[in-house]
């Protein structure tokens, strides 16, 4: 048992020892969602066990710190889900350790690389409208408030506007590397989190950095920061703040291992199968028709504009190498709203269990559970895609053939 234990350190989906926790460490507990951290009372007053879910990182409480590691043995994979979730294909990761490295650590190098890239030949400018009241006439000047305050002429009241990099694609750099920067990372990492903040300067901080990244639009002049906006945007998911009464405050920066999971595949794929097979990620399928009732695959496949496959991921799979029933029925639904005769389940798993294939009764559906490892090197890995992607190419052509 752990009594006020500096840290603790957790893997996924795994339970604690208990620990004993003051009210105010209960406090900040509760108040981020179940779905992230449980916590479980014991038989024991004020004696508690932690529960891990599927989301990895740390949380950091007034004297303590959980830190969640995912069950993939070398985190270095992980973190290279991470780069090529924001299309960091050719990002060369070998600088570092990561296989030792603390996950937010090395999530923090990643972003600080990706950013340091996107900035490094200037800042991204554009047009914002500003009014403010100016010694000097500059843009237009505001008549309507003028006359409704006559008296109060100087310093006038102008519409203007200014070429500035205080633009969202700047804000959104600029709060995930301050974010990152308060956590404990390596000082050569600070160093670099410190750099990026003095080339930031001048741009103000932003109080709604996710919402600001919805408003940004993909162009010629922002093209190049693509790969670090969408870095920031899978940090800025990960970040909750949580308060108790008076100052407390607990900090946390947790990834859903699920959702990078489904990233990561799709990101993965798009990249082997384009530009013969388009990889369409989320669209909604009808599953009736009147009244209309909506289901979102993970993955669709389309070949020649036409539906050729469907695909679901999931981050578990069972031992034996067959998925839960309730996820082949998902897919079976997906399969036959598309008027598709085969469709793939594709499932992270350490062990070697083959793919296991099922014909449905009736329907004759085949449904395929692929396990795609994230045991080994990052090249065992890679292999495991290619053999992937070359199943869905040739599964896509069958289903074309036989529609």
């Amino acid at each position: 048992m752990n009594f006020h234990t500096d840290v603790i350190e957790l893997r996924e989906y795994e339970a604690s020892e208990p620990v004993r926790l003051n009210e105010r460490a209960l406090t900040l507990l509760d108040a981020f969602p179940s779905e992230r951290i449980t916590v479980q009372p014991t038989s024991r007053t004020e004696w508690y066990r932690l529960r891990a879910t599927s989301w990895v990182g740390a949380i950091s409480l007034p004297g303590l710190t959980i830190r969640i590691r995912p069950k993939v043995a070398d985190l270095r994979n992980v973190l290279m889900m991470f780069g090529a979730s924001a299309g960091l294909t050719d990002w060369p990761g070998d600088d570092i350790d990561y296989a030792q490295a603390d996950l937010v650590a090395g999530v923090a190098a990643l972003v600080f690389r990706g950013v340091d890239a996107a900035t490094r030949r200037g800042l991204v400018h554009g047009y914002q409208n500003r009014e403010e009241r100016l010694p000097v006439i500059r843009g237009r000047l505001l008549v309507e408030e003028l006359s409704s305050r006559p008296w109060d002429i100087w310093p006038a009241p102008c519409r203007y506007d200014e070429f500035t990099a205080d633009v969202p694609e700047n804000r959104v750099l600029l709060a995930a590397v301050t974010q990152l920067r308060r956590w404990a990372i390596q000082l050569q990492e600070r160093r670099h989190a410190n750099e990026l903040v003095q080339r930031l300067a001048g741009v103000s901080d932003s109080p709604f950095p996710l919402w600001e990244l919805e408003m940004v639009r993909p162009t010629r002049v922002n093209e190049h920061y693509a790969a670090a906006l969408a870095l920031c945007r899978l940090v800025l998911e990960g970040l909750g703040v949580a308060h108790a009464a008076g100052d407390q405050q607990a900090d946390a920066f947790l990834i859903d291992m699920n959702k990078l999971f489904e990233r990561w595949v799709g990101a993965e794929l798009t990249q082997r199968l384009w530009p013969d097979i388009e990889v369409v990620e989320q669209e909604p399928v009808a599953l009736s028709e009147r009244p209309r009732v909506n289901m979102a695959p993970d993955l669709i496949f389309k070949r020649a504009g036409k539906t050729a496959f469907v695909g679901d991921v999931k981050y578990k799979l069972t031992s034996s190498g067959l998925s839960r029933t309730d996820d082949y029925y998902q897919l079976l639904a997906y399969a036959t709203a598309l008027n598709l005769d085969r469709g793939v389940l594709i499932y992270c798993q350490a062990d070697e269990a083959p793919a296991r294939e099922i014909t449905v009764v009736g329907g004759g559906q085949r449904l395929v559970c692929h396990p795609l490892s994230l045991a080994g090197s990052w090249a065992d890995v890679s292999a495991g895609l290619d053999e992937l992607a070359g199943s869905i190419r040739s599964a896509s052509i069958l289903s074309l053939q036989s529609s």
